[in-house]
């Protein structure tokens, strides 16, 4: 099992490599916060320091937790239909990157600094880490379901992020326009909401 492990592994960074993909440290799917104090901890915090970091052991965690493959190709939210229909983008202060769920990555699609297009407040242009909820509206096409389905993301990284010790909030306000070409979303992809992340 070990050696089958390994070798999976050896295989993802190598795919990763030549697609010019970042790997991500394994998420931590054993232990942390038992969930029902999770849940009593969960809270939206907007004091978060423009100084703090993340890091990328917290970032795959968060990621995994919020759109991660689990058993048989499912994920770690229900999406209705099985349409799988979300993308998530990890902005920073050097790049705007897409996360590929399937092998753990995240590839740059952007580079600069393009936080205070997802954020209208300060504090949250400035803050270490935005993470851009995006929907393929081909997948799904009714709103109500890509809200559902944006909404229970946004609740696990609420989950992750208490467990963890870190600060987060779930913002609608940003700058639609400037957002998706910083994004560089295709016409059927459409941000819903944004989660500000730091400590």
């Amino acid at each position: 099992m070990k050696q089958i492990r390994n070798l999976t592994l050896a295989m993802m960074m190598t795919t990763a490599f030549f697609s010019g993909a970042e790997v991500l440290p394994a998420p931590q799917t054993t232990g942390g916060m038992p969930l029902m104090e999770a849940m009593a901890a969960r809270q939206s915090s907007r004091d978060i320091s423009p100084a703090s970091q993340v890091s990328k052991q917290d970032l795959s965690n968060m990621l995994w937790a919020a759109w991660g493959v689990t058993h048989d190709g499912k994920r770690t939210i229900a999406t209705a239909m099985n349409r799988q229909e979300l993308i998530l983008y990890v902005l920073t202060a050097t790049e705007v990157s897409r996360y590929n769920p399937e092998d753990n990555t995240l590839t740059v699609v952007n580079t600069g600094d393009f936080r205070r297009d997802c954020a209208r407040q300060e504090w949250a242009a400035t803050a270490p880490i935005n993470i851009a909820l995006v929907v393929d509206t081909t997948k799904q096409e009714k709103e109500v379901f890509q809200a559902y389905t944006v909404g229970a993301a946004s609740h696990n990284i609420y989950l992750y992020c208490a467990s963890a010790g870190l600060k987060t909030v779930v913002r609608a306000m940003m700058d639609n326009k400037a957002l998706t070409e910083a994004l560089k979303l295709a016409p059927n992809e459409r941000v819903l909401m944004v989660q500000t992340v730091g400590k």
